[in-house]
């Protein structure tokens, strides 16, 4: 049996995308899974009870979609083989997992595992470099997209002069670069936006020192756009010709990999996980607004990697990795 661990299942979140891409595949492939309770850093208290009266055999496997939770300690002594996916370290300074409140015992629990799944070659080279005692264990799988979800969007027309970012709008995707990216682009003539989830107001309750970074983003040319649903940040997405972002830590950006898929050309740095799916001719130097504006004007037209990340190819990987022999 395959007890499997997902993210609270939410419409508008990654970790949502993710569980139902996991459950579908296994669904497809016809592998004899369990389906237990989400246990994540950020959804509601989990059952303990639940995972505490499984009695397990030694043939079963565990795979647990966030790696560093507290529940591969409730496990650890329970039969079979365990298997956790890594997105993101708080070994790494400028992770966003590195901000959250919860305490996470990352080496402790990491070394817990039979099999540890990165999602990104820049994130198994991060954990082997933190955790070397583990780096044996670490196997690169990807991230499942369902690109099935993205399909009715592909027909929605593009607007050639319009430049999105689509991540955070947070210190660790360098928003006062984006703020300088965003008045070059719109001297050339682009119309830029940023495309976000929380409204302007959440964002500055929750860190007053954004409020005039976003004065300013307004008189550079950015304009905010709050997107109350998945589907309207899906059509807005899909508006774009060019897509830019300014990450220094993305350990593998479900949000520039939707772009790419709906048509958009992008422009990334050339560093972090970037280089293992975007186009070099689309990668710029870290930090260089000139390339940036550049690589925008050109709308490099070329093919990204991003197959790779198919639901069918990852989940396969996944299988392969913990002894299905099959996959």
């Amino acid at each position: 049996m395959l007890y499997f661990v997902g993210y609270h299942d939410a419409e508008d979140s990654w970790t949502g995308c993710f569980t139902r891409a996991v459950r579908s595949e296994l669904l497809r492939l016809r592998v004899a899974f369990t389906e237990l309770p989400p246990f994540d850093w950020w959804g509601p208290a989990a059952p303990v009870s639940h995972y505490l009266r499984i009695k397990s055999s030694a043939e079963d496997v565990w795979l647990i979609g966030w790696a560093q939770s507290e529940l591969i300690e409730l496990v650890a002594a329970k039969d079979g083989r365990k298997f956790g996916l890594v997105v993101g370290l708080t070994a790494g300074h400028l992770d966003p997992l590195a901000f959250t409140q919860a305490v996470v015992n990352e080496r402790q629990r990491l070394a817990l595992y039979d099999g540890i799944f990165a999602n990104s070659q820049w994130c198994k080279a991060c954990i082997s470099r933190a955790y070397p005692e583990i780096a044996g264990r670490v196997a690169v799988t990807g991230f499942p997209f369902d690109y099935q979800e993205l399909h009715p969007y592909l027909k929605q027309k593009k607007e050639q002069d319009l430049v999105v970012f689509n991540q955070r709008f947070a210190l660790e995707k360098l928003h006062i670069l984006e703020l300088e990216a965003a008045r070059l682009l719109s001297g050339q003539g682009f119309r830029v936006q940023h495309l976000s989830g929380v409204t302007e107001e959440r964002l500055i309750r929750s860190n007053p020192s954004l409020g005039p970074l976003l004065a300013a983003a307004r008189q550079r040319g950015l304009q905010f756009i709050h997107n109350p649903d998945k589907h309207t940040y899906l059509q807005n997405l899909a508006k774009a010709a060019t897509v830019v972002t300014t990450s220094i830590a993305d350990m593998l950006p479900v949000s520039l990999i939707e772009a790419i898929y709906l048509g958009a050309t992008p422009v990334a740095p050339r560093t972090l996980c970037f280089p293992e799916f975007v186009h070099p001719d689309n990668l710029y130097t870290p930090y260089d607004l000139t390339e940036i504006t550049d690589i925008a004007l050109r709308q490099p037209k070329r093919f990204h990697l991003i197959e790779q990340y198919a639901k069918e190819a990852v989940v396969g990987r996944m299988l392969a990795a913990m002894g299905y022999s099959d996959f």
